[in-house]
């Protein structure tokens, strides 16, 4: 006989498929917060064969996890994906309800030359140099437990939220300020490699690492790098000091990203039992 029980968001959940006398078939567990904007942890062991996650209209690459015989991947949740939606892989089927979040609305007034510098071709260029290193995602999972924030820092301005600078231009904030001093240290919330490394016009000097199972976090506006390309590094370990560059007052914007698309950084402070 076999027994389903479907995930449809929340905390901790898991599918399973079992076959009494018959071949081993995969299991799929889903673990995390079913929210717009937020990560979902995708795990599958049994007899399968480098599968992909289906989702939201992607296929989502997973790595196998070191010393098991499982898979893993942590993809994103768009931020405006609809109340439920498929997640398919190794013939498996689940329907996952998503809960809608409002992240909030934010009104901004700035220099017109800064303003004018977020659509200078430069600009543009940087933020796809940042979005062709993190293209990346056979790396294996370095993080063990849960991530620490890079910064001891008030936050300032939130995740998700939607912006409009000086009364007309849009945007959305895609990763998490942390309002620090200048010169403060930053530390690596997670175990991980340094990819990428630069100074932006916006972004000011910028620092991305790889966590593993196309995870990445990205650091902007550090006053100074204290680690260099290609270096591993440990969680709690300096990678830089909070600044002003870009042309914004001193903080840190960070930002966590699953497969290129932005998630909230905050989830990651608190993983699912299975990920710590």
């Amino acid at each position: 006989m076999t027994s389903r029980r479907q995930f449809l968001g929340g905390l901790a959940a898991t599918a399973l498929v079992t076959a009494a006398g018959a071949q081993a078939v995969p299991r799929l567990s889903l673990q995390g917060t079913a929210v717009q904007g937020y990560p979902l942890f995708v795990s599958l062991s049994g007899p399968v064969d480098s599968p992909q996650v289906e989702w939201q209209g992607k296929a989502y690459k997973m790595i196998k996890a070191e010393g098991e015989e499982r898979w893993r991947a942590v993809i994103p949740i768009d931020i405006d994906c609809p109340g439920s939606a498929s997640l398919k892989v190794a013939g498996l089927e689940r329907l996952v309800s998503v809960k809608r979040r409002n992240y909030g609305m934010q009104y901004l007034s700035i220099s017109p030359g800064t303003l004018a510098s977020y659509d200078d071709p430069q600009n543009k260029a940087d933020d796809v140099a940042i979005l062709n290193a993190i293209q990346r995602v056979d790396d294996p999972q370095f993080w063990k437990g849960n991530w620490k924030l890079p910064c001891q820092a008030p936050e300032s301005t939130g995740f998700g939220q939607k912006r409009l600078y000086n009364g007309w231009k849009k945007g959305w904030h895609k990763g998490l300020d942390l309002a620090g001093w200048e010169g403060q240290a930053i530390t690596a919330p997670a175990a991980g490699r340094v990819i990428h490394r630069a100074r932006g016009i916006v972004n000011g000097n910028t620092l991305v690492l790889s966590h593993g199972l196309g995870v990445f976090s990205s650091y902007f506006h550090m006053s100074d790098f204290a680690v260099g390309s290609g270096e591993t590094v440990e969680q709690g370990q300096p990678i830089g000091s909070v600044g002003g560059t870009g042309g914004f007052a001193p903080h840190l914007h960070w930002e966590t990203r699953c497969y290129g698309a932005p998630v909230f950084p905050k989830a990651f402070l608190q993983l699912p039992a299975d990920w710590r």
